[in-house]
């Protein structure tokens, strides 16, 4: 699990910089931003530290660390993406993490619910865009003015199976580096 905090941890350090020197958006989300990735990082050390002296509790510990990055990653993309479009590739830290140790079926659900949050936060964000333009609307019609960009869904729906094929890729060269392994025993 260490692999998350020197992969991922720098790699999400690198988009949130880019994302604030290129962008600049409020010190407010920069702060948060830090902030957040700062506890994320610290959590998931923690975590990985304590893991052979909570033994009994490894497998738990592990689905925890999961959901506690999917969760960072969402809040970070919520706060970034607008200033920053390359953010959703944060998505990708919760389901690789699982692809570490988890069965298949579960790094998959893991890949799909990273992609539906993204899903739903490039919705709620355009549906907020929407009803800002115009305070009468009503949800329906910010729902419907929202969609109308097929050719955004058809990004943001690349995206989200590129999460779940990526995540999917991930497991099974996990899975083969473990037969390997196993095989010269």
């Amino acid at each position: 699990m260490h692999v998350l905090n020197y992969y991922f941890t720098p790699f999400a350090v690198i988009l949130i910089l880019f994302a604030i020197f290129f962008s600049e958006p409020e010190k407010n989300v920069t702060y948060l931003s830090f902030g957040l990735l700062a506890a994320s990082f610290i959590v998931n050390y923690w975590l990985n530290s304590n893991i052979y002296r909570l033994m009994q509790y490894t497998r738990h510990i592990r689905g925890i660390t999961v959901w506690i990055n999917l969760l960072t990653s969402a809040v970070l993309f919520y706060l970034l993406f607008p200033y920053w479009a390359p953010m959703w590739l944060l998505f990708l830290t919760a389901p690789a993490a699982a692809a570490m140790f988890m069965k298949k079926w579960q790094v998959f659900l893991t890949a799909a619910a990273a992609a539906a949050v993204m899903l739903g936060i490039y919705l709620y964000k355009g549906m907020a865009f929407a009803m800002a333009d115009a305070p009468a609307m009503t949800l329906a019609q910010a729902f419907s003015q929202a969609m109308e960009s097929t050719q955004l869904w058809a990004v943001c729906a690349t995206q989200a199976v590129f999460i779940i094929f990526f995540s999917m890729f991930t497991a099974a060269m996990a899975e083969m580096a473990v037969k390997v392994r196993d095989s010269m025993r």
